[in-house]
């Protein structure tokens, strides 16, 4: 039976003292060390190689800031944990969490150390001017830090027990810590069921490093991700079957003018030796201090160490990866690292200072931090309007699609580009479901059925043109406060797109004349008594009235003023909308009032898009309906969302209203939301350019790939830079899908960055945003015989999970049934 030997783990500390109220950790030798929680700067996928060559500026900074006799130790600490959310008792949003409940993902936790040393061999003496020159230098990189967006945090003495504990314990997801005994060996470390295992980046007996270098590498591995930059060390993000992994980067600034004599006198020593091995070595040496002295460089120690801990049974695997990884960076890892032990305590923060001389390998500053990790993940936003969807690897996160205040959007306008099938109807949908969760009025015009189960699920209102019902409404009747300059430029365009058609425009008399008329009309109704002097004042504000009222007012206006106006040809075209006529209910009968306090209304007009007269005057129509509704409800968000009915209203005749509605949303907590799926629409439209693109600081693209040929028009139009485009030819391309339900992509830029997010949903919701006809019949069955759209996909899912049906075959079923499946108990 094989024994072994019982040591106690001795702590490398004497204990956290405080200094001006914040924690200093003390080394056994009176070494002392601030430690730092950081984010790192480079967003993974950020397709921007500027952010790395910041960052190693930023750094390059910090070390010159400290100087001699500091040690600078980089941790970023990636673990795998478990998604929780909170708790919410709203269905769908209940469905959506449960769908990721306990799905794993990746956490990346960075810290930052910077150890002051003690003279090696001297004891230490309290001195009040070091550890003063040592704050200082503390408060500068603080403000090196924050000022790069780093949002760095100073570590408190509980922080700092609590950080060294997770070390020890290799568990940085678990709230209570338990620690066990460690069994060192040469090839790793064993805590119970786990193993820990270090790998040395560099053999400090070889130095096996490529001949050069970055700041970042690029992907090569795919056509769509080739010349991508990445971080160096990116492969952290895909070691398989891990538990945690420590990063361990570690720098020591030595004094440097010992440091260059050392470095002469060693070149002196190989140069007298007539060798190749030696040349070679005085080679290394010169260029080393052309680089010192040309570049004004820092010499420093370095070291770099993954600290890998997994199952005992999966350790070998997650190794094998990371130097296979490693390997193909052109660095041979260490297969001497012997001192197992050793080089975890070296991973205890502030203990860099046990590692030997072996363990070090001299280089410049500027080299040693393209070693250093760069990147960091997507994390919820700090905000109170919160919209979720996945990040690349899977997992919710929260961004604000409107009031984010870091200065990246002027207005909440968004315009959306899909082409069919890339799931532009899945990502709408997920955007209003959770807009309705706020206090938000949202109006769609649609044109395909794009919204009815959401409509229907928070019992909206749903009205869809038919000639046996008409949409109606009367936007002429005003209150004499709602009169101003915006509603009769509304009403202007109105008359105009009656009388020319979308496509026509209005000569400068023309406009003059019915901006005249429309002023006048008013004028006499709201300012004039009623009676026999005022016989042409109008009895009721609707279109018949106004319409016999232009037309004598024409008649006196050409009459008198001698303007050339065809009003034969104005009051043939108008005479249809009169009351009796082809279109006389469209535009005289009562608004419906419940439009305005109704929070969910979708106007399907899927039937009208074909006709060119009725379709542009039932969506600007609808439009100012929205207006007016933006205008009573103060005390909460809008959202209008104009799917393909934009077309309808992007002439030149309605630019100046279109650019009216932009501003004006602005100014009452609003939005519009433009969508569309033809890349024909937008190129070379100039109404889209000059009115809506330029009033959108969103812009919300789906799969591009079938544009990518010709995306040269499409980026110029969009402003999208080169970065820009890298990160959207990335949608759909990444192998992110395992383990995950169906999924797209989504890239929103908002201002002039975007991010690339997944639309991700449960089978519920899902089944509330189909757009495929037998899936919407099959629902709308359940819904008719369960009530509500809530009751109905809760049975709906019940009975397919039951069936051990798919969902394809189980909708086949229902819709040849009739009915649901099975049916329910009498």
């Amino acid at each position: 039976m094989q024994t072994h030997r019982k040591t106690a783990f001795k702590m490398p500390y004497t204990g956290i003292d405080e200094d001006n109220g914040e924690a200093l950790l003390y080394g056994e030798r009176g070494d002392f060390s601030a430690v730092f929680h950081i984010r790192n700067p480079v967003m993974q996928y950020g397709a921007d190689p500027e952010p790395y060559n910041a960052y190693h500026s930023l750094l390059l900074n910090l070390i010159k800031i400290l100087g001699e006799g500091h040690i600078i130790q980089k941790q970023d600490v990636f673990s795998r944990n478990s998604y929780q959310d909170g708790t919410t008792t709203e269905f769908l949003q209940q469905k959506y969490n449960e769908h990721f409940h306990g799905r794993e993902y990746t956490q990346i936790e960075t810290y930052l150390t910077i150890t002051r040393q003690v003279k090696k061999g001297a004891f230490y003496v309290y001195e009040p001017r070091v550890l003063l020159d040592f704050r200082q230098n503390i408060d500068k990189v603080y403000d090196l830090l924050w000022g790069a967006g780093m949002q760095p945090r100073r570590l408190n003495e509980r922080e700092i027990r609590h950080y060294v504990s997770r070390i020890l314990g290799m568990d940085f997801t678990s709230a209570q810590i338990a620690l066990e005994n460690v069994m060192a060996g040469d090839r790793q470390l064993g805590m119970g069921d786990r193993a820990v295992r270090s790998i040395s980046l560099i053999n400090t007996d070889t130095i096996d490093l490529p001949e050069t270098v970055g700041t970042y590498t690029c992907k090569q591995d795919s056509r769509n991700l080739r010349d991508f930059p990445v971080d160096n060390l990116s492969f952290l993000h895909h070691v398989p079957d891990y538990r945690c992994i420590i990063y361990n980067q570690l720098i020591e600034i030595p004094g440097q003018q010992l440091t260059l004599n050392k470095l002469e006198l060693k070149r002196k020593r190989h140069s007298g030796v007539p060798d190749p091995a030696n040349l070679i070595c005085v080679e290394d040496i010169d260029q080393l201090l052309v680089d010192v002295a040309r570049e004004n460089q820092l010499l420093v120690h370095a070291h770099f160490n993954i600290v890998l801990c997994a199952q005992n049974d999966k350790i070998g695997k997650a190794a094998n990866f990371i130097e296979a990884s490693l390997f193909q960076q052109g660095i041979i890892p260490s297969r001497n690292a012997y001192n197992q032990l050793e080089l975890f305590r070296a991973a205890l923060p502030g203990n860099g200072i046990e590692l030997k001389k072996y363990d070090w390998f001299l280089t410049t500053s500027d080299a040693a931090i393209c070693l250093l990790f760069k990147e960091s993940m997507q994390t919820d936003e700090k905000s109170d309007f919160l919209i979720r969807f996945t990040d690349r690897q899977g997992i919710p996160v929260g961004i604000d699609p409107a009031d984010l205040t870091t200065g990246r959007l002027n207005n909440r306008s968004k315009f959306a580009l899909g082409p069919s099938g890339s799931g532009k109807s899945f990502f709408m949908n997920a955007l209003v479901e959770q807009y309705c969760l706020y206090n938000m009025d949202v109006v769609i015009v649609d044109t395909g059925d794009s919204y009815q189960g959401l409509c229907s699920y928070y019992g909206g209102k749903y009205i869809t043109y038919t000639e046996e019902k008409p949409i109606s409404m009367n936007p002429f009747a005003l209150s004499k406060k709602e009169f101003n300059l915006e509603k009769k430029d509304f009403l202007k365009t109105l008359v105009a797109l009656l009388w020319k058609g979308a496509e026509g425009q209005l000569t400068q008399i023309e406009d003059t004349v019915i901006s005249n008329v429309i002023s006048s009309y008013y004028y006499e109704f709201f300012w004039l008594d009623p009676g026999p002097q005022n016989p042409q004042r109008p009895e009721k504000l609707k279109f018949d009235s106004f319409y016999a009222y232009s037309v004598d007012k024409i008649r006196e206006i050409r009459e008198t003023e001698k303007v050339p106006f065809d009003l034969d040809e104005y009051r043939y075209v108008l005479s249809k909308f009169h009351t009796g006529q082809e279109f006389g209910t469209l535009l005289n009968e009562a608004t419906d009032q419940s439009l305005f306090s109704a929070p969910f209304i979708v106007f399907e007009i899927d039937n009208l898009k074909e006709n060119r007269t009725l379709f542009p005057i039932v969506t600007l129509s609808i439009m100012d309906v929205f207006l007016q509704k933006m205008r009573h409800r103060k005390d909460r968000r809008k959202a209008l969302i104009i799917e393909e009915a934009w077309k309808a209203i992007a002439s030149p005749l309605m630019a100046g209203y279109i650019l009216y509605l932009y501003k004006t949303v602005r100014k009452f907590w609003g939005e519009v939301i433009v969508v569309t799926q033809e890349l024909g629409d937008i190129l070379g439209n100039a109404i889209v350019k000059d009115s809506i693109l330029a009033n959108s600081d969103t812009i919300c693209l789906l799969d591009q790939s079938k544009f990518q040929e010709n995306y040269d028009a499409i980026a110029k139009l969009l402003s999208i830079t080169d970065t820009e485009r890298r990160k959207i030819f990335t949608i759909n391309q990444l192998e992110n899908k395992d383990g995950r339900g169906r999924f797209k992509e989504v890239y929103i830029r908002r201002g002039t960055t975007g991010e690339v997010y997944g639309v991700e949903v449960s089978i519920f919701q899902y089944l509330t945003y189909t757009t495929e006809k037998p899936e919407k019949n099959a629902v709308l069955t359940y819904v008719r015989i369960y009530g509500s759209y809530q009751k109905a996909l809760e049975a709906f899912v019940a009975d397919m999970e039951r069936s051990g049906l798919g969902l394809g075959g189980f909708v086949a079923k229902v819709n040849q049934a009739g009915e649901p499946l099975p049916a329910p108990a009498q």
